[in-house]
Order: structure tokens, then sequence, then C-alpha cells
């Protein structure tokens, strides 16, 4: 990489400084910041420097190493994600799940005489992919207000969960959501001329959401799950980390769980017993 420097509100950001920073991104959170998003970054941090009155991007990076509270390292993550999502993104994925996996998985469970459903969205972003998962389980399983059902929501960024959280998403959001789904799972709001519309009350009960930082050693959870997303998540992450990230997958999933990652990402040559079923979605031997 060349030592061209990028000015933008007349704060330099050399390529030892960009280092630092990627460097502490990939130790913090497992992304790869490469040498093409070095303009990006530095364009979505400069709002970090303005905030904090800092002068130059080394005293930025000095400041996330002091900060003991990691708050800083959660805004800095905040400006660096990109959370790009939609409604039944890999719509096959859903169409597996509503044919043959929640099926299988609603069979076993009446046989162990257990109501007890466990999904995690382990990187559910601003909750499209989330409400997507609950409203494939309810309509593959028409009692289910009978049943435990809990899908975890996870994700680094608190500003994407906020959104999440809320369960409010504008007219163009909604748009490629079946028009009787919409009005099943949906309430429309109208904001002077804008239309909005929230996910149902009873829908988002359903649905826990917290931070979490996938690159923790173990994570905080006391049982296991039927059903683990992790999808377009891995891209950002280098053949390590990828690896590490899928054996606690494998530790959090019950026996013949499955494991859902992004049509662009892979398992092959990892050492772990995982059975692929379809594209993108394997099983837990």
């Amino acid at each position: 990489m060349s030592s061209t420097e990028f000015n933008i509100g007349g704060i330099f950001l050399s390529d030892q400084e960009y280092y630092q920073i990627a460097s502490f991104v990939h130790r913090q959170s497992g992304i790869n910041l490469s040498d093409n998003k070095k303009e990006l970054v530095k364009a979505r941090l400069m709002k970090r420097l303005r905030f904090h009155k800092l002068n130059s991007y080394s005293e930025y990076y000095e400041l996330l190493l002091e900060d003991k509270t990691g708050e800083e390292l959660v805004e800095l993550l905040n400006a660096i994600s990109t959370n790009v999502t939609y409604f039944f993104r890999e719509e096959q994925h859903f169409k597996f799940m509503y044919q043959s996996a929640l099926p299988a998985l609603f069979k076993q469970k009446k046989d162990q005489k257990s109501n007890r459903i466990r999904i995690w969205s382990s990187a559910s972003a601003t909750g499209e992919e989330i409400y997507t998962i609950i409203m494939t389980v309810c309509e593959c399983l028409p009692d289910w207000p009978s049943w435990d059902i809990k899908v975890l929501g996870t994700d680094i960024s608190t500003r994407a969960l906020a959104v999440a959280q809320d369960g409010v998403y504008e007219r163009e959001k909604v748009d490629n959501i079946p028009i009787k789904l919409r009005e099943k799972y949906f309430d429309e709001m109208k904001e002077g001329q804008t239309v909005f519309y929230k996910v149902k009350q009873k829908i988002r009960d359903m649905a826990v959401f917290r931070r979490l930082n996938l690159m923790r050693e173990t994570f905080p959870f006391k049982g296991k799950f039927d059903i683990i997303f992790c999808r377009n998540v891995m891209i950002y992450f280098d053949r390590k980390t990828q690896e590490a990230l899928v054996k606690k997958f494998y530790c959090y999933l019950n026996n013949s769980g499955y494991l859902f990652i992004g049509h662009s990402e892979s398992l092959a040559g990892a050492d772990i017993p995982f059975k692929r079923t379809a594209t993108a979605i394997f099983q837990k031997k």
C-alpha cells in the first residue's frame, strides 16, 4: 500500500494509524479491515474525533486503548459496521425451514414431550432476519401460542439492536413480505404522509435482543439451540477466526440442530462434524 493519506475535514489518516486501528478492530471483533477500507473508516470515524475534540487518529487510538469501560469500542464498531439485511433474505433458507427443518424439529420435540424451541440469530442487525424466522415458525406451527418459543437476536452494534427491538420499518422495507403475512404480523402506522409497519406485539414477545461480541471465548448461554443463523458475517473474518466460531456454534447446538450460513460462505476444510443438508445449511451429526 502506498503512503497516500486521505484528508477529510483537515485531519489526515496515515498508513500507520490505519493499521493500528484496523488491528485493534480485528483483535476486538474478528473483523478484517482491508486496505481498500481506509477511506471509509476515516470518514466514519471522523464524527468520533469531533465528538472527543481530537486532532489526530493517533489520539483516537490512544483513547481506545485507555478506555476501560468498553463504551468507545461499541461506538467504534457501530460506526464501521454495515448492516445490510432485508426480510426473507436468501429465501430458500426459509423454504427449507418451513418444509424440512421445522417439521422434523416439531416432531422430535413432541416425541420428547417437550414444547421448548430455541433459535439464535447471531448477527441479527436491524431485526429483519429474526422476525422472518419467527413468521416462518408461526406459519409452520399453527398452535405456536401453546409452545415455549424464543428467538434470540444478538449483534455487536447497539444501534442496530435498538432498531430491531422497536420493530418499526418503513414501507419499502416490508415490500417483499407477502401481503397476507404483512397483514397478519404487522400493524400499519402513519406519521404525516409516511407509512410505517410495526411488528405485532405477540411476535415481538417471542424475540429477545442482546449485544454480543462473537469473539468471546464462551457465550453466556445456559442451554443449547435448535437452530443457529450466522449469515453473511464470517466473510469479514479470516479462516482461523471462522473455524473457531463454527466450533463454538457446534457446541451450542442441540443434536440434529441446524446451522445456516451465508450463500457466499463455506465450511469447506473445517474439521467440524457437520453434515451439509442443502446450500449453506448444515446439520449437527
